[in-house]
C-alpha cells in the first residue's frame, strides 16, 4: 500500500467498493487532495450543508482540485427512497468510466446505499453485503425501512428485466 492509500485508509469509515467506487465519513480538505491524486473523478456528498461534520466550502475546494462535486442531500430522520434510488442510479452510470467517492458525514448514510449497491449493482450476496455494512454502523428502525424499501424496488426491477430478458430470448431459462 502506497502513501496515498494509507492515506485514504485514515478517512472515518473508509470502504473499498470496487475499483472505481469508494465511500467514507467527511474527508478534511487534505484528504480531497489525496482522493484527487488518487485518480478519483467525482466526489458525491449525501449529507446535508449543516452535517456535523461537514468540510467548509467543500464544493469549491472539489472544483478548484478539478473534481466533479455532485450533493444530493438525504435527510437522516425521513430519507427518500427516490433519491436513494437516483443516487444508486447514478453512481452505476458514473462508475462506467469514472472513479467515484461516495460521502456523508459518518458514512452511514452512504453505507447502507454501499449495502444496496452491493447486492443488486455487483451481484453480491446479502450476507457479504451486510458484515461490510455493519463493519460501518448497524442501521436504526428508519434506515432499515429505508433499506428495505429500496430493496423492494430493485428486486422489482430485477424481476422485470429478467422478465423481458426471458421474452426476448426465450430459451434463455431453458
Amino acid at each position: 500500500m502506497n502513501d496515498i492509500e494509507n492515506g485514504l485508509c485514515q478517512i472515518e469509515n473508509f470502504q473499498f467498493i470496487h475499483e472505481h467506487l469508494f465511500s467514507s465519513g467527511q474527508p478534511s480538505a487534505e484528504q480531497l487532495k489525496l482522493i484527487k491524486e488518487y485518480g478519483v473523478t467525482t466526489v458525491i456528498n449525501l449529507a446535508l450543508t449543516d452535517a456535523s461534520p461537514r468540510q467548509e466550502h467543500e464544493d469549491r475546494i472539489c472544483l478548484e482540485l478539478g473534481l466533479n462535486y455532485i450533493q444530493v442531500p438525504i435527510l437522516w430522520d425521513t430519507p427518500s427512497d427516490d433519491q436513494c434510488l437516483l443516487v444508486l442510479d447514478m453512481i452505476d452510470h458514473l462508475v462506467q468510466e469514472q472513479m467515484v467517492w461516495v460521502h456523508c458525514a459518518k458514512n452511514f448514510r452512504a453505507s447502507s446505499l454501499m449495502y444496496l449497491y452491493r447486492q443488486y449493482f455487483m451481484n453480491m450476496d446479502m450476507p457479504a453485503a451486510q458484515e461490510l455494512l455493519h463493519k460501518v454502523w448497524e442501521p436504526n428502525e428508519t434506515w432499515t425501512g429505508l433499506i428495505h424499501a429500496v430493496s423492494l424496488q430493485l428486486q422489482g426491477r430485477k424481476s422485470t428485466q429478467e422478465l423481458q430478458q426471458s421474452l426476448i430470448h426465450p430459451n434463455h431459462f431453458v
